[in-house]
């Protein structure tokens, strides 16, 4: 019973790291991808769009969505607008998940 509780504990706390190490690797195909490396900088540091490399994951979610969803308009974010309006809720939180960790 203790090798059994062993492995599904093992198992409990491995799962999550799983999806979250594969949402991170599909952020970075999708940033490359979306083409955000061209105004962030290749590695998310920033260049004509701001640094969103180590941003709060939450943050960066919540400001892609609103420049998205056209509920923003400060800063540059008329110029993202176009880039990202067929991004998805679930591309958008793999981008955030992937520039947070850098």
């Amino acid at each position: 019973m203790k090798l059994f509780s062993g492995i599904v504990g093992a198992a409990l706390v491995a799962a999550p790291l799983m999806f979250s190490n594969a949402a991170v690797a599909g952020g970075a195909d999708l940033f490359k991808a979306k083409g955000c490396a061209g105004c962030h900088g290749p590695t998310a540091m920033g260049a004509v769009g701001p640094r969103l490399a180590g941003q709060m994951e939450k943050y960066v979610l919540e400001q892609f969505k609103l420049i998205r969803d056209g509920k923003r308009a400060s800063g540059k974010s008329g110029m993202m607008a176009g880039a990202v309006k067929s991004v998805t809720d679930a591309e958008a939180a793999d981008i955030a998940k992937y520039v947070s960790g850098l």
